[in-house]
């Protein structure tokens, strides 16, 4: 498994799309929206390296800044307007949204490297789980570049 500054290094390497980091102002910023203590270290980590892009990783995923600063709000909205669905761990702080219809979360913030999973709208279980979230991006970034 990479690490997540050797996937940044591999995919501004193969790919001609924008790979660049948020500055810490703008972690901090996106702390605050998101009422955290802290970030997990391994989240910082892909911010920093990768939180404005990421190439073809999460490509059509509200994932990157500034998109993530309003995910929050929408996470809320997402899971008020699909009842029926699964309940939202309460610890959990999603960070992505594909297309409205599928939001990803760690499960929890206190963890360095804390799972990730998926969740698709209409479905009574996460449709997706990873034991990291180093994990979810190797799978991300072997999705994105298959031949790598």
């Amino acid at each position: 498994m990479l690490s997540i500054p050797d996937i940044a290094a591999s995919v501004r390497r193969i790919s001609l799309d924008l790979v660049a980091g948020m500055t810490d102002a703008e972690i901090e910023l996106l702390r605050e929206l998101w009422g955290l203590r802290g970030i997990p270290d391994k989240y910082g980590a892909f911010l920093s390296l990768m939180g404005r892009g990421a190439g073809g990783i999460l490509r059509g995923t509200d994932a990157f800044f500034p998109a993530i600063l309003d995910v929050r709000r929408a996470a809320d909205d997402f899971f008020s307007d699909n009842p029926g669905g699964m309940d939202f761990p309460d610890d959990a702080v999603v960070f992505a949204m594909h297309q409205g219809y599928q939001v990803y979360w760690m499960e929890s913030t206190s963890l360095q490297d804390p799972p990730v999973s998926l969740y698709m709208e209409g479905e009574a279980a996460p449709m997706g789980h990873w034991r990291s979230f180093t994990e979810f991006l190797n799978s991300e970034y072997v999705n994105a570049y298959p031949s790598r």
